[in-house]
């Protein structure tokens, strides 16, 4: 019983990996748009279960989408980019962008434009004082403002 159970089981994922070959190793654009399109949809089609099977689908192509994104030089480029930027000055755009400010607008917790400039560009840090008043006035807690990547 076992050996038929795994010979049908067998010939299944053959069946299914042929077909889904260029989403599970993905090696072009068309591919990876195709798995993105393809992950996306099974977003919508997945229930909100630790359960559901197409959750396993959904890990399968999450992994080649990753393996996929680590080996391209402009997204390799962006990531770099990305964890060389501060929390504070992460945090600060976002604040900037979500509330829609001005650097102006920071005058009262920080200082002047060209301070929060400075700050934005990794050229000076907030003090302790700053981050007090940034986290009071947006209601939010002050460890936002701490990199824990560095802890």
């Amino acid at each position: 019983m076992l050996a038929m159970k795994s010979e049908t089981l067998t010939r299944s994922f053959l069946g299914f990996a042929s077909k889904a070959a260029n989403i599970l190793h993905i090696e072009t654009q068309n591919d990876y748009e195709d798995a993105l399109e393809l992950i996306e949809h099974l977003f919508t089609e997945a229930k909100d279960s630790a359960d559901d099977p197409l959750n396993d689908f959904i890990t399968m192509i999450s992994n080649a989408i990753e393996e996929y994104e680590s080996k391209q030089e402009d997204i390799i480029n962006f990531t770099q980019k990305a964890n060389n930027i501060s929390q504070e000055s992460s945090v600060l755009r976002v604040l900037i962008s979500q509330h829609k400010l001005t650097l102006s607008d920071f005058k009262d917790e920080i200082g002047s434009k060209s301070l929060v400039s400075m700050i934005l560009s990794g050229k000076r840090n907030l003090t302790k004082a700053h981050i007090a008043k940034l986290a009071k006035k947006f209601d939010l807690s002050p460890a936002l403002f701490f990199d824990s990547r560095a802890a």
